[in-house]
């Protein structure tokens, strides 16, 4: 799933795109804001070449994917003064800034991804630095276990107050460890389907010991999914990721994250692509309760 070049054709701003970067980026001429957002994609590619950065995929709002998470991701934002929010494979961070825009409260964001180079390509795309949009980005390898180890999913509160966990954040920690049992949300898109099944699990079983036990925590995303699931070879070399269906999806998280306990309800289904069903996007959420 990697590409070299940009698809130029594939730049295609919706109206609601367009205003949402005209403001971000303070570029109102069309033209220019395009031209703009090419050479970006550009450097992009050469920290490595993912196909949704040749095809202008990052530009695109996957965090509102399932407009019923996005809304329940604003209630916690507005309901929880502590409601710590981290987008896990952030990228250029375009999620986490259109939630700030639509009001999630920016003190509670948190950012990350394998290569910081993408993050500061951010700053370059929105004309921002880090006074500017002030989030903490920690860089790592979700399978690197210094960087984030399994651990079972919290039943009570974490040992120690979220207060702690701001005040190491402010330290620029290179571990998402210290943030057990304290996230209110985690937003993870286009990231599982770059793993097989097994790579699946383990990221999973990762991230649910990140989540607050309180009620309504959620982690939610989508990704490349299929009505049956099924391993898609991408290469020919023989390199392969796993496409999950709904129904195994909501397995994987219910009974071999989460121990089948009734700690969690997920709920999930498919967005199809009416002219190629190798799009077909699988949507999620995951509540704790």
């Amino acid at each position: 799933m990697t590409d070299q070049t940009v698809i130029l054709d594939a730049l295609r701003l919706g109206k609601e795109e367009l205003a949402f970067y005209q403001k971000a980026t303070g570029i109102q001429d069309q033209d220019k804001l395009q031209e703009h957002i090419i050479q970006v994609a550009k450097k992009a590619l050469e920290i490595y070449p993912y196909h949704c950065i040749s095809t202008f995929g990052f530009i695109r709002f996957r965090i509102r994917r399932s407009q019923s998470s996005y809304t329940r991701l604003l209630e916690l934002g507005s309901s929880r003064p502590d409601a710590l929010l981290l987008d896990l494979g952030c990228c250029f961070g375009n999620d986490l800034r259109i939630a700030v825009e639509d009001g999630y409260p920016v003190h509670n964001v948190i950012a990350s991804d394998l290569r910081a180079g993408y993050w500061e390509l951010g700053h370059e795309l929105f004309n921002s630095t880090s006074s500017t949009f002030p989030v903490p980005f920690i860089a790592g390898d979700v399978f690197d276990e210094a960087f984030l180890s399994i651990r079972p999913p919290f039943r009570d509160s974490p040992d120690y107050l979220v207060d702690v966990a701001r005040s190491i954040l402010r330290t620029k920690p290179q571990t998402l460890n210290f943030l057990r049992g304290h996230l209110s949300a985690i937003h993870a898109s286009a990231f599982f389907h770059l793993w097989k099944e097994e790579g699946q699990l383990t990221v999973a079983k990762k991230l649910a010991s990140l989540l607050s036990p309180v009620p309504g925590s959620i982690i939610f995303g989508s990704q490349l999914g299929s009505v049956e699931p099924y391993e898609e070879v991408i290469d020919e070399n023989g390199n392969s990721f796993y496409r999950h269906s709904p129904t195994s999806w909501k397995d994987m998280w219910e009974r071999e994250v989460f121990g089948g306990e009734g700690l969690v309800t997920v709920e999930a289904g498919i967005h199809h692509n009416a002219s190629d069903a190798s799009g077909d996007m699988l949507w999620w959420i995951v509540t704790r309760v």
